[in-house]
């Protein structure tokens, strides 16, 4: 067994002709700037690189010295690290007018304007911020050619479309050591992503230290929780990078890790612990008692502190109301105050509860089901349920956010999250309602995501939201932006996230060391069951070993987009196109070799069993395809009982073998509509 009979040679030859295209307008440039004058000329980059600051900034100059590092690693080219005043001399420029916020805010200037030509680099910004971004784009700009490294001449005028554009992570369900949260942020300043929500608080975990209430990490966390100190750190890491840091502390519902150690401030007295199975769960604050106001208010002025960002989050979100209607003081208590249901109740608690934030001068943020008639003005209320909500929301004279469509943990491809946005041009909206759409959020919950797999779960396709939340509303070219963010994923790498890696990596730890050439190559044709498939199938708890072939897989791998282009093209026109047809039959033949070899790979690891099914449904494909192919080629058109079995094929092959999917069936696909006398338009 070889690598050769498992990897993608077959396309080895035929992927430069694929990636070879390139679209001058945007390059490499990932989130694409909203004006873009390419010129000719370009100016090298060689061992007489200097920076100059027109003003000197703590964090300006911190962030020149990050670009030097990662330019220099990049390129190769020993770089000067003296960062000085002479502009006359330098070859960069950086002039930012102002410092801006001591803290990142939502009303920062993130605008700038980017110049080079043979004579320099000119970056100009409002604020220190601005210029990060803009050294973002500075270092996507430089690239390799005949003599070396270079920036094209240029002139970009650049800002973003939305002024929130963040990232939720979720460390309650399983958490995240400091090491990959930072990473985390790297990652988002290069794509230029402004607010990291951090998810702190769920059932199954409570991870900020508080001093005054120290039961709530003995009791709530595992001993997995991030120090003060860690915290102060995480908030000035990403300061540092123009990023907000935005804590969520779930209430009333998704709370039983505060009652593992406060289990007085529940609306039903028990024994509580963390909850180990994922869901909804019945433990809820009491909202009817002053002494849970009381505790809120000394925690939150506790934590306030930690966390200088003006907006605060409180979840809201999947109130269990069981323990609501089962308290009799709770039913009375809604008598009395004349609250005709729980989702009014609800709303009472999010009242008291925004006079706590605004006494410790923050500004509540909830999920969509805090909206109510009652809710305080200026809550933001974030989208997850639906762009409906959103639509009320913002109706009802609130900010919004939206996360319905941003879902990462979902397993989506990365044109899926392309494809939404906040404002689509029919959304009715008059012009004071789309001042209040501040943006959205990608969410990462991490039900199946631990510090192994949580970057190759975020990575790349977080620069999609990125890029939508970032650049104009007219851009949309999918293939473009598969091309760009293709290139974007080696920047991460250079950051150390490691997504691309990933695959081969757990691979080594499942498989034998002679198996990983076959276990590595069905990973680069599958991608992991959906979240609700892999609920199903494998009843998922936070004592689920996340190891297993579903974890090592990608969300959303490049093999999809190549064999699918290629099939195109021989679909297209099947005799201009020997050398994708050679491509493809080379493929098909391939994969039915993938069900012997993966079962004997299982039985030296059991892991790998979980390969089995989409290895077989794999090989049936491959004989599928190699008969359609033969069949256009020859120009010998099926008859009806030959077409329905190739389509009840391919509908199987599109439903989960195990916990992986198979990403090839379109191409397969294509070949089979084109035997049938259906051509690809493009």
């Amino acid at each position: 067994m070889t690598h050769r009979r498992f990897g993608l040679p077959a396309i080895v030859v035929f992927l430069p002709a694929l990636l070879a295209a390139q679209t001058p307008a945007t390059r490499g440039l990932l989130p694409v700037p909203q004006h873009v004058e390419w010129r000719s000329g370009r100016i090298a980059l060689d061992t007489t690189f200097r920076i100059a600051l027109v003003r000197v900034d703590p964090r300006l100059s911190a962030g020149a010295a990050r670009f030097l590092d990662r330019l220099e690693h990049r390129s190769g080219v020993p770089l000067s690290h003296v960062i000085g005043r002479d502009t006359a001399s330098a070859t960069l420029v950086i002039d930012a007018r102002r410092t801006g916020t001591a803290v990142p805010a939502l009303e920062e200037d993130e605008s700038y304007t980017l110049e080079s030509s043979k004579d320099g680099i000119v970056l100009r910004s409002g604020t220190t911020v601005g210029a990060l971004r803009g050294l973002e784009t500075l270092l996507q700009l430089t690239e390799a050619g005949d003599h070396g490294w270079s920036v094209p001449a240029v002139r970009i005028e650049d800002a973003p479309r939305f002024a929130w554009r963040g990232l939720l992570l979720d460390v309650g369900r399983h958490f995240e050591p400091v090491e990959v949260i930072e990473r985390t942020l790297d990652g988002m300043a290069l794509v230029k992503l402004n607010v990291f929500h951090w998810h702190l608080s769920d059932d199954q975990g409570f991870r900020a230290e508080s001093r005054r209430f120290p039961r709530l990490t003995r009791f709530g966390s595992d001993g997995q929780f991030y120090t003060q100190a860690q915290i102060r750190e995480v908030v000035a890491y990403a300061g540092d990078r123009g990023i907000r840091v935005i804590p969520e502390f779930d209430m009333p519902g998704h709370a039983t890790s505060w009652f593992a150690g406060y289990p007085q401030y529940a609306s039903l007295r028990g024994k509580y612990s963390v909850q180990r199975q994922f869901g909804v769960h019945s433990a809820v604050f009491d909202p009817t008692s002053e002494t849970v106001y009381r505790f809120l208010d000394l925690f939150v002025g506790e934590m306030a502190p930690l966390f200088p960002d003006r907006y605060w989050h409180i979840g809201g979100d999947e109130v269990e109301d069981a323990q609501w209607n089962a308290s009799r003081h709770i039913r009375a208590f809604r008598r009395k105050h004349k609250l005709p249901d729980n989702r009014a109740l609800q709303a009472y608690f999010n009242r008291r509860l925004a006079t706590i934030l605004r006494k410790h001068g923050k500004q509540m943020v909830g999920w969509d089901e805090t909206l109510h008639p009652d809710l305080p003005k200026g809550t933001v209320v974030q989208s997850w349920r639906g762009p409906g909500f959103l639509l009320d929301a913002v109706h009802q004279g609130h900010p919004a956010l939206l996360s319905a469509g941003y879902y990462l943990d979902h397993i989506d491809l990365a044109e899926d999250h392309y494809r939404v946005d906040p404002l689509p041009s029919d959304s009715g909206l008059s012009a004071e309602q789309r001042a209040l759409v501040l943006g959205g959020e990608a969410c990462m919950w991490s039900e199946h995501v631990g510090p192994e797999t949580v970057e190759s779960r975020i990575w790349p396709r977080l620069g999609a939201v990125a890029e939508r939340l970032w650049s104009a509303r007219s851009v949309t070219d999918v293939d473009d932006f598969y091309r760009r963010l293709a290139i974007t994923s080696s920047g991460l790498e250079q950051l150390g996230i490691e997504q691309g890696a990933h695959p081969a990596s757990m691979a080594r730890r499942i498989a034998a060391p002679t198996d990983l050439p076959v276990v590595t190559g069905l990973l680069d044709l599958v991608q992991p069951a959906t979240f609700g498939q892999r609920v199903r199938l494998q009843h998922t708890s936070q004592l689920t070993p996340l190891v297993r072939l579903i974890d090592a897989a990608r969300p959303d791998p490049p093999a999809r987009r190549v064999w699918k282009d290629v099939a195109m093209r021989v679909a297209h026109d099947p005799q201009d196109n020997g050398l994708a047809a050679d491509s493809l039959r080379i493929a098909f033949q391939q994969w039915q070799r993938f069900s012997p070899a993966i079962e004997s790979a299982a039985s030296r690891s059991p892991l790998v069993d979980d390969g089995i099914s989409a290895a077989r449904t794999l090989g049936q494909l491959g004989v599928l395809g190699d008969d359609a192919l033969a069949r256009l080629l020859k120009g010998d058109k099926p008859d009806s009982v030959w077409t329905a079995a190739a389509k009840a094929q391919l509908d199987l092959a599109r439903q989960p073998q195990g916990l992986l999917r198979l990403v090839v069936v379109d191409a397969v696909e294509v070949i089979v509509d084109a035997v049938k006398g259906s051509r690809p338009t493009t």
